[in-house]
């Protein structure tokens, strides 16, 4: 069954390159042209990925994006013209999973839905729960919630995917590089200075001990280290 891409983008141009585009590359593309309807046919349709304009009437892009991430992980990539630094990471830290500038190539579209949709399945297939210290920590991966000591711990969705990527290379040393380029898909260096206090949020949220990490132990000069003994 053809993957179902849901563009949310009011300019009717695109939309219609986006659609012959998106169905010769064999998926199925949701057209809206609002944010209200976007968000209406987001739930009622349930699709595979979303294709987000941030200048879009009424609400705009960067609450749609909020309000999906309230209820689903779906990929969200936004496609606009704001393509400055500050509007990038404003992006990101509201939970897209991506952001593509215009003007852009239809082949590097395509190459991040397929990369998109291939990393969905990917986790599809994963086991769904990480479990460390005998229960006391709990990660839904498909859920995207945490529990410690059988409490519900909210995480933004930069926190959660940080904590997945230490998590899941338990026991390894991860550089601050790696991090920002695992866990948020950022490949400019100076991201990599944000790792230390999203470190320290987490471990206000998850340590028993704040004063001596039991899970998040830093390896000084190098990175961090999910500690699961």
């Amino acid at each position: 069954m053809p993957a179902k891409i849901l563009v949310i983008e009011d300019d009717i141009p695109l939309t219609k390159t986006l659609e012959r585009i998106l169905i010769a590359a064999d998926y199925r593309p949701m057209i809206c042209y609002t944010a209200e309807d976007g968000l209406r046919l987001a739930l009622l349709e349930k699709p595979d990925l979303l294709l987000l304009d941030v200048m879009i009437p009424n609400m705009g892009g960067w609450e749609v994006c909020r309000q999906v991430r309230e209820y689903s992980h779906v990929p969200i990539i936004f496609l606009t013209a704001l393509g400055d630094a500050e509007n990038i990471v404003r992006g990101l830290e509201i939970g897209a999973d991506d952001y593509v500038v215009k003007p852009f190539e239809p082949s590097v579209i395509l190459a991040r839905i397929r990369a998109h949709l291939r990393r969905v399945s990917a986790s599809d297939q994963q086991e769904r729960f990480l479990s460390f210290n005998r229960g006391a920590l709990t990660i839904d991966l498909i859920a995207r919630t945490v529990n410690v000591q059988g409490k519900a711990v909210e995480l933004t969705p930069r926190e959660f995917d940080l904590l997945v990527v230490l998590a899941a290379n338990a026991g390894r040393v991860l550089s601050t590089d790696e991090l920002v380029r695992e866990a948020w898909n950022m490949r400019d260096l100076s991201a990599a200075d944000n790792i230390k206090p999203y470190i320290h949020y987490l471990r206000k949220k998850i340590e028993p001990e704040l004063t001596q990490p039991r899970y998040l132990v830093t390896v000084r000069g190098v990175g961090y280290r999910f500690e699961d003994e």
